[in-house]
């Protein structure tokens, strides 16, 4: 068997197991980072034995590639889906939906101090009407709002703030009151749910805003 073969053997061997685990994962950021990892490490061993590298070295180099690219994997996904639950709510006859935010963090790799940056989200907010909340676009509005907050509070295994604002009654406070909070336990994470009364909210609009809180620097 040529050199040629074995490499090409062990790179597809290396790439199957990689691509086997990736499908079992999830996307929780420590999951992902953790996985990740252990993906990164096995392809540089498979690379030192190919290039006669010491397999340790390998191992490190190709766990701090791997560690990020998790991170940077669920970070993406909770981004694209944050975008996916904006298109539909734009869906709702009346409904202005904000641009979905997001937050960079630098995210470092404490073996050997390299950093990349890392886009994460950071909110999203929804005006619907009043009128349009029984209807059925309305509701799937919600649906999706909800099950997107929950969804991350799992995956990242944090609180994230769910604010549902509405304008005051006719003679009530001209700043923002609080009415209601409840913190609601979402698998390994947890929702924080306010109903607020806010004035800069119109009378005939219910405001919906999803808030995830980002580290500026993150290690891994």
């Amino acid at each position: 068997m040529t050199n040629r073969s074995v490499v090409t053997k062990s790179v597809t061997l290396a790439l199957s197991i990689s691509l086997l685990v990736s499908a079992c994962a999830t996307d929780s950021k420590t999951e992902n980072t953790a996985v990740g990892a252990a993906i990164g490490c096995a392809a540089g061993a498979v690379l030192a034995k190919l290039t006669k590298n010491d397999a340790g070295t390998a191992c490190a180099a190709g766990a701090v590639v791997g560690g990020i690219a998790g991170y940077l994997r669920a970070r993406n996904a909770e981004v694209e889906e944050a975008h996916k639950v904006a298109d539909a709510a734009s869906k709702v006859e009346g409904a202005k939906v904000s641009p979905v935010e997001t937050q960079s963090v630098q995210v470092l790799d404490k073996s050997t101090n390299k950093t990349e940056k890392v886009t994460a989200f950071k909110a999203i907010s929804v005006d619907i009407p009043v009128s349009q909340l029984n209807t059925p676009d309305g509701r799937e509005a919600l649906r999706k709002l909800d099950e997107y907050a929950r969804k991350t509070a799992d995956e990242r295994g944090e609180t994230i703030d769910m604010t549902i604002a509405n304008a005051p009654e006719r003679g009530g406070s001209s700043t923002k009151v609080a009415l209601k909070e409840t913190l609601e336990p979402s698998g390994k994470g947890k929702v924080r749910r306010v109903q607020m009364a806010d004035p800069r909210v119109a009378s005939n609009i219910q405001r919906i805003t999803i808030e995830a809180k980002n580290p500026s620097r993150l290690e891994v």
